[in-house]
Order: structure tokens, then C-alpha cells, then sequence
């Protein structure tokens, strides 16, 4: 159920089927029949897992036709909505966000601040694992912060440094600048 969850999550941020199955060296059939119960080899389960870990943040979607498609039509979550410790729970529903790229600086201020019961976009935690970054916080204090477990938390600094790796690469940076 994980590896489908994470196929449909890549491919409800834009990401078509055909991309996503040349990208993991399998056809696009072996994707868009991924079982709902059952098995899969290993070797293709650490492929999806390493993509989804790979490209899960990135903020573009590559196709918006196929992104609104996945969504609207099929129901599909984006991984925004899938807690890293929950996606492969098959009783797990996804979160459904208010809403994927607005940052909102009174709700981050409020998180920061020890409120919980606010709810985050994308942008929003981003902002706070920024700053988590910028502070040196340990991976707990990130974990509260965003409400999750630390694996989660730690997941999204990794996926977060990652991007702004990649970031500093197109833009001609120095790797060591980023934090």
C-alpha cells in the first residue's frame, strides 16, 4: 500500500506516470498496477521510496494537467498530506492541508509561539524548518513544532537540505553556504 500511495502522491503533484516509470527503469504498466494489498519486489519498493524521498518537496509541478487530474478526478493526496509515519499504514487516511504554497507568517509565529491547534501549509513548515536549521534545534524540539514523530522531522530537514543544495547548485552557489 505504501509504494502506491507514494506513486499516486508523486503523480498528484504533477509528476505523469510515463516521467515517473522512466525515472525507476520499470514501464509505466508495472506503475499503474501497483497492488492495493499484497506484495512487491523489494528492489522496486526501495526505488519508490528513494524517489518520493527525492522529489516529495519539490514545490513545481511539472505537469499541472496531470497534477488536477490526479487530484480532482481520482482523489489522490499529494505527499503534503502523508505523515512519513503514517503513509504506509494502510487504516492512515490523509491530512488534507489548507493549502500547499501561502506562506502565513501568523501561523508560523503561533507555532513557534507553542500553539498547536494551528494548522500548517507546505510553506508554513518549510519557514520552521528553516528556522529550526538556522538555530540548530534538536530534531525533538522540530518534531513538536510541526506535530509529528521524530523520523518525520528529521525526514523533512534531510529533504529540506537537499533542495536548498540543489537550489545553490543551479544558482551558481557554493554548496558550503547552505545550511
Amino acid at each position: 500500500m505504501g509504494a502506491l500511495r507514494r506513486v499516486r502522491a508523486l503523480v498528484a503533484m504533477g509528476f505523469p506516470f510515463s516521467d515517473l516509470a522512466q525515472r525507476l527503469g520499470v514501464s509505466q504498466e508495472v506503475l499503474e498496477s501497483l497492488p492495493e494489498k499484497g506484495l512487491i519486489r523489494v528492489a522496486l519498493w526501495e526505488s519508490i521510496d528513494r524517489l518520493y524521498d527525492e522529489l516529495s518537496m519539490t514545490s513545481e509541478a511539472p505537469n499541472p494537467a496531470v497534477r488536477d487530474w490526479a487530484r480532482d478526478v481520482q482523489g489522490w493526496a499529494p505527499p503534503l498530506a502523508w505523515d512519513d509515519d503514517e503513509i504506509d499504514d494502510y487504516r492512515a487516511r490523509p491530512h488534507r492541508p489548507r493549502g500547499l504554497k501561502s506562506l502565513d507568517p501568523v501561523a508560523v509565529e503561533r507555532r513557534l509561539n507553542g500553539e498547536r491547534s494551528v494548522n500548517l501549509t507546505l510553506a508554513d513548515q518549510e519557514a520552521i524548518v528553516k528556522v529550526a536549521l538556522s538555530q540548530k534545534w534538536p530534531v525533538a524540539r522540530l518534531a513538536d513544532v510541526l506535530s509529528c514523530d521524530e523520523r518525520a522531522a528529521n525526514s523533512r530537514l534531510v529533504r529540506y537540505r537537499a533542495r536548498m543544495r540543489t537550489k545553490s547548485a543551479a544558482h551558481g552557489e557554493s554548496v558550503s553556504d547552505v545550511a
